[in-house]
């Protein structure tokens, strides 16, 4: 019997690793074909520039003029292939990281969907506000409370609010939305496994995120109202403050 408990007891820690895995492939796919989005814009741009700058050969006027356009999307190239290194290579150890630019780089990541979506959003900065952290693991929780408010918010009428702030002890990340709110029957499971009132929803990634915020030896709380005019829900991350803060 003993032996027996200790089997399922693997068994179950091998079934939450593969379920770990795969939400954190899901976000990796995600983030690449943001990232896609991003390069694709000055690579555009460049290649048009070449076309006509071979055209207008003759004229070294708008040729330099050209060139100083080129080196400008190139610099841009240079910072989004920068920043996902900086978010997504391998960690060994937590490092120092500005929160305020994890919320940023959270936004940009999803700027397209939330312009389809008309999607409002407002930001509450007070940087900086530091914390050491895994970059893209805590770049992972923010962008999924974001998609999880995108898809639960009406085109044209949502708004999302990112805030981040300084607090005594700690550093505080809020993503609020103007949705219609938690229903009652998942508000006790929202972090368990499989818990979500989304049709196409998995139901792991509040429970992936909570993970990852426990390890940072912070909180992930909310609170959501589905009164008639007062709809919403608001996610707050609580994570220890840096001492250089």
């Amino acid at each position: 019997m003993e032996q027996s408990i200790s089997q399922l007891r693997d068994q179950l820690v091998r079934a939450e690793q593969a379920l770990e895995k795969s939400e954190r492939l899901a976000v990796a796919s995600r983030y690449a074909g943001a990232i896609m989005h991003e390069v694709n814009n000055p690579l555009e741009a460049i290649t048009n520039l070449v076309y006509l700058t071979k055209a207008q050969k003759d004229d070294p006027e708008q040729v330099l003029e050209n060139m100083v356009v080129i080196e400008d999307q190139l610099q841009t190239l240079g910072r989004v292939t920068s920043q996902a290194l900086t978010f997504h290579r391998e960690q060994q150890a937590a490092k120092e990281v500005d929160l305020v630019e994890i919320a940023e780089s959270a936004l940009k990541l999803h700027s397209d969907k939330l312009a389809r979506h008309r999607i409002g959003v407002k930001r509450r900065f007070r940087g900086p506000a530091l914390a050491t952290i895994f970059a893209s693991e805590i770049l992972q929780v923010v962008s999924n409370l974001i998609l999880n408010a995108v898809d639960v918010l009406d085109d044209g009428k949502g708004v999302i609010c990112i805030g981040v702030k300084r607090c005594p002890q700690s550093i505080q990340i809020t993503v609020a939305d103007n949705g219609p709110g938690i229903p009652d029957s998942i508000t006790a499971r929202v972090f368990e496994p499989y818990a979500t009132s989304k049709a196409s929803g998995t139901g792991l990634g509040l429970w992936l995120s909570s993970r990852i915020i426990a390890k940072h030896g912070g909180t992930l709380r909310f609170r959501t109202s589905r009164a008639e005019g007062k709809t919403g829900t608001t996610f707050r991350i609580n994570l220890p403050s840096s001492q250089a803060a």
